[in-house]
């Protein structure tokens, strides 16, 4: 396969990644003088503004193009920084809760906006190469700013490592307006009657295939979510250090990389069975991670589980965009990922509801249960899906 070479997409990927301030986000806050209290109301603020206008926002993308919503939301991402700087040295409250607001637009326009203009401009066999390409010079950005961040904060303290990352949110600004331009939606071939307006996106819905296919996406993010809150608790159940955590996610980052180069090798050919067996390696894997005691064994699985989410991820991310296609929905593409990201967000509310009951019994019961989860909806997918993955010819 022709190898991807590094463009302006990944630099702005790379530049994005580097938040420099993100191992102490929760002191950015309570050092200015915000409550615990308040800081889940900022949280809460944040995920509302994203569950109110992640249709909207969609709605304008597909008015705009993807291009065009990516500069908007570099430059309203970087408002949101400026303001979390001016929040930061005043102590203001009500900046915070204007920061959370305008971030919250940011991840609107975010939103399924940079894999959507990926699925336009490159072939569909490059397409999840390409995702996880750009997703890795995310990831090197991240463990970059995470290496230097105690530099920075020696030296400037929380302060500096604002200013750092919005210096770096700044220079992706002329990054995101140097890419080229997506195609037309027209270009985009369509294997089935295209519908209308409203009519158009039920039908897109109405397909068990989507439906399937958006529940397996929320499965991915609630498995990224426990690896996020709760690696650190397995560390404290095996007697380790919750300093170990700073290493750790630095080497499973790494080891996620390796996911482009998988996909490479195996070829959009065989997508649909690769997802499949990670899929249910993955699952297999957190259900094992419930009940692991060992130490070397919950290490082991700490550094491989991201790897095994992230590579089926990319996958589901090219056969959703290519179901939209199938539809000759090509138009509405990103309102059409919006209303997928909002029902996979409800889905993760619901199993974060849920689990508030099943924590009663044990962290290990939310991985057994998520695995699961994983494992059942990944099959459904897989039975659901043509054997086919190319654009041609559907999912």
């Amino acid at each position: 396969m022709k190898k991807v070479n590094i463009d302006r997409l990944d630099m702005l990927s790379f530049l994005n990644g580097l938040v420099f301030y993100a191992p102490v986000a929760l002191l950015v806050r309570t050092d200015a003088g915000v409550t615990m209290a308040q800081f889940f109301v900022l949280q809460a603020v944040l995920s509302l503004t994203v569950f109110l206008f992640e249709i909207p926002t969609g709605m304008i993308t597909d008015r705009i193009g993807y291009k065009s919503t990516m500069i908007l939301a570099q430059i309203t991402m970087f408002l949101a920084r400026a303001l979390l700087l001016a929040a930061f040295l005043t102590g203001s409250y009500p900046i915070f809760v204007a920061e959370a607001v305008v971030e919250g637009f940011a991840a609107c326009f975010l939103s399924g906006t940079q894999d959507a203009y990926i699925y336009s401009v490159y072939k569909n066999e490059q397409c999840a190469v390409k995702m996880a390409h750009v997703a890795n010079f995310g990831t090197a950005g991240f463990v970059l700013s995470t290496v230097l961040y105690v530099l920075l904060y020696h030296f400037g303290g929380i302060g500096m490592l604002i200013v750092a990352t919005m210096a770096a949110c700044g220079m992706g600004i002329p990054c995101v307006a140097g890419i080229r331009r997506e195609p037309e939606p027209g270009e985009a071939k369509c294997t089935e009657a295209s519908g209308d307006g409203r009519a158009g996106l039920l039908a897109v819905f109405a397909d068990v295939r989507m439906i399937l296919m958006v529940f397996l996406a929320s499965g991915f993010a609630l498995g990224f979510l426990l690896i996020n809150f709760f690696y650190v608790d397995k560390l404290a159940a095996c007697g380790l250090r919750a300093e170990l955590m700073s290493p750790i996610i630095i080497a499973y980052s790494v080891i996620q990389m390796l996911a482009e180069k998988m996909l490479d090798r195996i070829g959009s050919a065989r997508y649909r069975t690769a997802m499949l067996v990670s899929i249910i390696c993955s699952g297999v894997v957190m259900i094992l991670f419930a009940f692991s005691r060992t130490t070397a064994a919950v290490l082991v699985i700490m550094l491989l589980l991201p790897l095994l989410l992230s590579f089926p991820e990319f996958i589901l991310d090219n056969m959703l965009n290519a179901h939209i296609d199938r539809c000759g929905q090509a138009e509405q593409r990103a309102t059409i990922l919006s209303v997928a990201n909002m029902v996979s967000n409800l889905m993760e509310i619901a199993f974060l509801f849920a689990s508030a009951y099943i924590v009663s019994i044990g962290i290990s019961a939310c991985f057994a249960s998520a695995g699961i989860m994983l494992v059942v909806f990944g099959i459904g997918v897989y039975a659901a899906s043509p054997s086919s993955l190319t654009r041609q010819g559907g999912i």
